[in-house]
């Protein structure tokens, strides 16, 4: 099993910046990994909790279905995958939002990465590590530009 793991400091506060990371109306204004992102089971993006399924297709073409393991606002949420690419054995994730002082949020998101045994796994891990490395920069980077932007006026 491979982790990929990386943290930030956003100087905005910890309930502000969990609300944009879980407002799915705002989502694609700082995300630049989904190219859709639909709540199953008749779920609104207010209803956010465990159990609530959503299938999330990237940009790349990867399709997943995840499902909330953990929703505890404004320090976490996770998912585990349900259904997801045929290479994938499990991956989980988890985004947490730890208040620094009442305006600085430390945002760690982690994922956890196991392929399935017939893809060469010590290879096939290197290089989907290296994929969700850019994902997971990219989207840390973008959740704290969009946030430090709204704190400035922007």
């Amino acid at each position: 099993m491979a982790i990929v793991e990386l943290e930030r400091i956003v100087h905005v506060p910890v309930a502000r910046v969990y609300e944009a990371s879980q407002d799915y109306a705002i989502r694609y204004q700082w995300d630049p990994f989904p190219e859709k992102i639909e709540l199953l089971g008749g779920a609104g993006a207010v209803d956010v909790a465990v159990g609530v399924r959503t299938l999330v297709v990237a940009r790349s073409g990867l399709r997943m279905e995840v499902e909330f393991v953990q929703v505890s606002p404004p320090h976490r949420a996770a998912i585990v995958m349900v259904r997801g690419p045929l290479f994938l054995k499990t991956f989980a994730g988890s985004w947490v939002f730890k208040q620094v002082d009442p305006t600085t949020t430390q945002v760690t998101f982690r994922y956890s990465i196991q392929m399935k045994p017939w893809t060469l796994p010590k290879l096939s891990e290197r290089l989907a590590c290296g994929y969700f490395r850019r994902v997971v920069k990219a989207r840390v980077e973008g959740l704290k530009a969009y946030c430090e932007g709204l704190q400035g006026g922007g």
